[in-house]
């Protein structure tokens, strides 16, 4: 564990349960940001035709390319099959 998960969690065995409950909206709400940053740096680069990857629950480490870019998804194609993907999500290869 790193140095600032460990702070992390000693603050967290200490806090009130409102501290903690606005800790976990701090948190939440960076991440949607990076989310949201990650996803326009992506949109800017994505094109169809792109190759691409993204992890997924069952099959782990899946590729395709693009068949469209959309708002904040793309449409992929993998093994014939067309997912509606978020952005966040794909790493170009």
């Amino acid at each position: 564990m790193s140095e600032n998960l460990g702070i992390l969690n000693t603050m967290l065995h200490t806090w009130s349960d409102a501290e903690v409950t606005l800790a976990w909206r701090m948190i939440a709400d960076e991440g949607k940001r990076r989310k949201e940053v990650k996803t326009k740096e992506l949109k800017g680069t994505l094109s169809p035709g792109d190759r691409v990857e993204y992890q997924s629950r069952r099959t782990g480490t899946t590729r395709g390319h693009i068949i469209k870019v959309k708002t904040k998804n793309a449409l992929v194609e993998v093994n014939g099959k067309q997912w509606n993907v978020p952005m966040s999500m794909l790493k170009k290869v």
